[in-house]
């Protein structure tokens, strides 16, 4: 599943872009903006957006410019714009591609195939790496702010993470700890010591994990559901680093 958004300060374009999203399974916009201001701050706040279809004539701010502060490890980007002049630019910021308005559904349909090429062949590098997985154990740990002091955390103590707002939560067998953070810099710290998204608000510890039920995981009586856009990325992660009989 690809998790897109959409932002362009007129709204047939905007109606079109909805409409032709509809028509393509594995696709979910999940959100559509004029104001391109406010956009940034929804993709701050939502690391799962995987592609923004981006208009570049905009009023409030220029999509070039708003691009070069998307985080590009992962969000990609297909330009939608009336203006052929700004396609070299746009390939120079390795965008996906460049719809030029107005534009076929084929044509859609055929930048969104190229946008889930690149966007599969990431996943499996990322999956890629786990061949270096680390068990965690004691000598293993983490400094986090919390309640005007900084704690230490064992890693192997942590059984899962909760992302809530601008910040999370580790539950560990002792404490809940409640730390200002987000999400994103503990799945890129942890990942290395069997630590995987599995869903926008959690981060699991496989080596906490009882029982992978058909779209949750268990640690006990607690159920943590799997989202759609991490679930098959979850499933092969586990299918490329961990044998199943």
């Amino acid at each position: 599943m690809i998790n897109a958004i959409a932002i362009d300060d007129e709204k047939n374009a905007l109606g079109i872009i909805k409409e032709f999203c509809s028509l393509l399974p594995g696709l979910h916009l999940i959100e559509v903006f004029i104001n391109p201001v406010k956009a940034l701050l929804f993709i701050s706040k939502h690391p799962e957006i995987d592609l923004v279809f981006l208009d570049i004539q905009m009023t409030k701010l220029n999509g070039l410019l708003l691009a070069q502060h998307l985080p590009e490890e992962r969000t990609k980007i297909i330009l939608t714009t009336a203006y052929p002049d700004y396609a070299l630019q746009g390939y120079e910021m390795d965008v996906v591609d460049y719809l030029l308005k107005p534009f076929s559904f084929q044509r859609f349909e055929r930048a969104v195939k190229k946008a889930r090429s690149v966007l599969n062949k990431q996943s499996s590098e990322e999956t890629s790496k786990g061949t270096t997985l680390l068990s965690p154990n004691n000598d293993d740990f983490i400094f986090v702010r919390t309640d005007y002091k900084t704690l230490k955390v064992n890693i192997a103590d942590i059984k899962f993470i909760e992302g809530t707002g601008n910040y999370v939560t580790l539950h560990t067998p002792k404490a809940k700890i409640l730390v200002l953070q987000n999400m994103k810099t503990f799945e890129e710290q942890l990942r290395p010591y069997q630590f995987i998204r599995i869903h926008k608000s959690y981060i699991i510890s496989l080596s906490h994990i009882e029982t992978i039920e058909k779209d949750y995981v268990k640690f006990g009586t607690i159920e943590i559901p799997m989202g759609d856009s991490y679930k098959e990325a979850f499933l092969q992660f586990l299918a490329n680093n961990f044998r199943q009989f």
